[in-house]
C-alpha cells in the first residue's frame, strides 16, 4: 500500500472533513518539489523556497520544537505544516498536549499525504486538522482545545512564501485567543464607568419598564436591523418603502441618516457607556419610536426629550441586584457590538424574518461608517486643505492590524480582530436551536454564516404592514404608560440601595481584618514562625466573604487584578527551584497577594458604597420626582 493510501486511509478513519476538504482541491502541482536529502527522509521546496532542512529535516524540526514550545503549555498549533516534521516533532516531545494543524495550502498537505507515511500521526489523540485556505471555520476547530496557555509552532518559510492565508489564520487565531483579554481589557477601563453611570441613571432606571413586557408583541412581522457600517449608504434611499414593510430597529450610530431620509425608527438601541457614543444621539429629534438602553449607557442620553426609553437587564453584578426591587428588564444578547443587541432585540419581539442593513463586520471601502454619522462630523470639523477628512479615515483604520475576510457578496472585505469577534457572535447565534431566520444586505460586508445576501430591492416586494406595526406600536406605548407609578419604584430601589450598600460596608470590613491577617501572616513567616494561627484566621474571613452576596458586586471590578495574579502564580510555578529566591521568597509573595486582593476588594466595596449612598440621596430628594407622581396621602418619605 503506498504512502497515499496509508494517509488516506488514516484520514478517513479520524479526520473524515479533512480528507473531504483534500477531495476538492487539486493534488501537488509543478511548483511542489519532493526532495531527497542525506538524512534519508524527504524535504521539500515550493518555487523554490526550502520549507525545510536540505540535509536533515527531522532534526531541526525537534531542535525547533524544542526551543519555541513552553512545557507548561496547554497545546499546540501549528501554523504550517509542510511535511508535517514540526507537528510531530510537537507531538513527540509533548503527547500530552492537544495539537492543532492549520494548514491553507492543500496543495503541499497533499504532497506530504504521498511522499510520507503520516497515518500514525493522524491516528494520534487531540490532534486536529484546519485545511482551508479560508480561515472562517478555524474558531469551530480551536472550541474544544484548552488554549489558556498555548505555544504556537510557524513553518517560517511558508509564511515568507504565501503570506496572506498565513497570516490570516493567525489573526483569527489571535482573535480567538484574545477574546479574554479584550473582556478583562474593556473591564479594567470600562467597570467603573459603567458603575458611575449606572449610580447616575437612578432615576431613568427607577421610571422606565423593562423590555421583558414587549415580548412577542411583533410576532412574525419582518424587520429591519440597522447597523452604521458603510454598505448603509445604499439602503438608506430605500428607507421609507423598507419601513412600511418591517419594523425598524436601529442601532444609536445610523439614527440621524434615517431620520434625514424620512425615516424615524421603530426602536433605537443605545448601551455604550462613553460620551462619544452619545453624540450619535445629536440633533436626533424622536417622538413615535422608543429608545432601549442599557442601564449603565452614558448619562447624556437620558436627558435628551424626546423618545421614552425601555431598559434591558444589566449586564453587571450591581444592576442585576438592583432589579430585584425593580423587577428583571429582560435580556439582551451581549456580544461586544451594539449591533448584536439591536438584533437580539428584534428577535425578542418576536420579529421573524430578520433583515440586517449596514452590519458590514468589517471596513469595505476602507471606511468605518455610513455617511452623515457623528464620526464623520467630527472629522469634518477638525479637517483642513492639508490635512482632509480621507487622512482621518485611514488613521483610524491603520493601526487596527486589517486583514482578508470572505465578503457576503463573493471576494474578500477587510477587517480587524474586534470585528470577527461579532461575526461570530453571530454565526454561534445562527447554530442554536430556534434561531431566528436572518438575512444580510451587505455584499460588501463580511460573510455570516447562517445569514444569506439578499438584494434590498427584494424586500420592496414585501407586503405593507406599517397599519399593523403602528397599531402594536400604540400598545406599545399604552405599556409604557401603564408602568408603575415612579414614586413606588423609587421607594422600592431606594431600600434596596441601602440594603446592597450595607452588604458592602460589612465587605469592606471584612477586607480590613483580612489586610491586617495577612500583615500577620507575612510577619510570621518573616521570622519564620509557623503560619498557622495567620492561616486560620484568613480562612475564617474567607467563609464569611463568601457568605454575602455583595462579593459578586465588589468582585466585579477586581477581575484585572485577580487574573494578575493568577498570571503571576503560573509563571511562578514555572520557575525552577534554582531560579526562585528561596522558600522565604515565595512566601512572600503568597502573602502580598493575599494583600492585594483583599485591598482590592475594600477598595471596590468602599467606592461603589459611596455612589450608591448618593444615588439614594438623589431618589430622596423630591425636587427630581414629577410633581404629577406627588400626593398628599403618599409622601416621599
Amino acid at each position: 500500500m503506498s504512502f497515499l493510501e496509508l494517509n488516506r486511509a488514516a484520514l478517513s478513519r479520524y479526520h473524515p472533513q479533512a480528507l473531504q476538504r483534500l477531495d476538492g482541491s487539486p493534488g501537488p502541482g509543478p511548483r511542489v518539489r519532493i526532495l531527497e536529502t542525506p538524512s534519508g527522509v524527504p524535504t521539500l521546496a515550493v518555487d523554490g523556497l526550502f520549507y525545510h532542512s536540505r540535509y536533515d529535516p527531522r532534526r531541526d524540526a525537534d531542535a525547533a520544537a524544542r526551543r519555541e514550545i513552553d512545557p507548561l503549555s496547554t497545546a499546540v498549533v501549528v501554523v504550517g505544516f509542510g511535511l508535517g516534521y514540526g507537528a510531530e516533532a510537537a507531538r513527540r516531545l509533548y503527547p500530552r498536549l492537544p495539537l492543532v494543524v492549520v494548514e491553507p495550502d492543500r496543495e503541499v498537505f497533499s504532497a506530504a499525504m504521498a511522499c510520507r507515511d503520516l497515518s500514525g500521526f493522524f491516528a494520534e489523540p487531540d490532534v486536529i486538522l484546519y485545511l482551508d485556505e479560508r480561515p472562517d471555520g478555524l474558531p469551530q476547530s480551536l472550541e474544544p482545545v484548552p488554549l489558556s496557555r498555548p505555544a504556537i509552532l510557524r513553518l517560517r518559510p511558508a509564511i515568507q512564501k504565501n503570506p496572506l492565508p498565513y497570516r490570516a489564520a493567525e489573526e483569527v487565531l489571535q482573535s480567538w485567543l484574545l477574546r479574554k483579554d479584550i473582556n478583562t481589557n474593556t473591564l479594567a477601563r470600562f467597570g467603573r464607568l459603567w458603575v458611575r453611570n449606572l449610580c447616575r441613571n437612578m432615576l431613568a432606571f427607577a421610571d422606565s419598564p423593562g423590555i421583558g413586557t414587549l415580548a412577542g408583541m411583533f410576532e412574525g412581522i419582518p424587520a429591519l436591523v440597522v447597523a452604521g457600517g458603510p454598505s448603509l449608504d445604499s439602503v438608506i434611499p430605500l428607507l421609507p418603502r423598507l419601513r412600511e414593510r418591517l419594523l425598524v430597529v436601529s442601532v444609536n450610530t445610523p439614527l440621524r441618516p434615517c431620520l434625514d431620509a424620512g425615516v424615524e425608527p421603530d426602536f433605537t438601541v443605545v448601551v455604550d457607556p462613553q460620551f462619544w457614543a452619545s453624540r450619535y444621539l445629536d440633533w436626533t429629534a424622536t417622538r413615535h419610536g422608543f429608545l432601549v438602553a442599557e442601564p449603565s449607557t452614558c448619562p447624556r442620553v437620558f436627558r435628551r426629550e424626546g423618545a421614552p426609553f425601555f431598559f434591558c437587564s444589566s449586564l453587571f453584578p450591581l444592576g442585576e441586584a438592583l432589579e430585584e426591587a425593580t423587577g428583571v428588564r429582560g435580556k439582551l444578547g451581549a456580544g461586544g457590538s451594539v449591533a448584536t443587541s439591536a438584533w437580539d432585540l428584534a428577535r425578542l419581539l418576536g420579529c421573524r424574518p430578520l433583515y440586517a442593513a449596514g452590519l458590514d463586520l468589517g471596513f469595505p471601502g476602507m471606511r468605518t461608517h455610513c455617511r452623515g454619522v457623528f464620526a464623520e462630523d467630527a472629522w469634518l470639523a477638525a479637517s483642513s486643505r492639508l490635512d482632509p477628512v480621507e487622512g482621518s479615515s485611514w488613521r483610524a483604520l491603520r493601526d487596527v492590524g486589517l486583514f482578508p475576510v470572505r465578503a457576503a457578496g463573493g471576494g474578500t472585505t477587510p477587517t480587524d480582530r474586534r470585528m470577527l469577534l461579532y461575526k461570530w457572535w453571530f454565526e454561534n447565534q445562527m447554530k442554536m436551536a430556534g434561531a431566528a431566520e436572518s438575512y444580510t444586505l451587505s455584499p460588501g460586508g463580511a460573510a455570516i454564516e447562517g445569514m444569506p445576501l439578499v438584494n434590498p430591492g427584494r424586500l420592496i416586494e414585501l407586503p405593507p404592514c406599517r397599519g399593523h406595526n403602528d397599531q402594536r406600536m400604540a400598545e406599545v406605548r399604552a405599556r409604557h404608560e401603564r408602568r408603575p407609578p415612579l414614586r413606588e419604584t423609587a421607594a422600592a430601589l431606594r431600600a434596596r440601595l441601602d440594603e446592597v450598600g450595607a452588604g458592602l460596608e460589612e465587605l469592606e470590613s471584612l477586607a480590613r481584618q483580612g489586610l491586617d491577617a495577612s500583615t500577620v501572616l507575612a510577619a510570621a513567616l518573616e521570622r519564620g514562625d509557623h503560619p498557622g494561627r495567620a492561616v486560620r484566621a484568613l480562612d475564617g474571613i474567607d467563609r464569611r466573604i463568601l457568605g454575602l452576596s455583595a462579593r459578586l458586586i465588589a468582585g466585579f471590578l477586581l477581575q484585572p487584578l485577580i487574573r494578575r495574579i493568577a498570571a503571576e502564580s503560573e509563571n511562578a510555578e514555572g520557575q525552577t527551584a534554582g531560579d526562585a529566591e528561596g522558600g522565604a521568597g515565595g512566601a512572600d509573595a503568597v502573602a502580598a497577594r493575599s494583600s492585594a486582593v483583599y485591598e482590592g476588594i475594600r477598595e471596590s466595596a468602599w467606592w461603589q458604597r459611596q455612589l450608591l449612598r448618593r444615588a439614594a440621596e438623589g431618589l430622596r430628594d423630591e425636587s427630581l420626582l414629577p410633581k404629577a407622581s406627588w400626593t398628599a396621602a403618599d409622601p416621599l418619605g
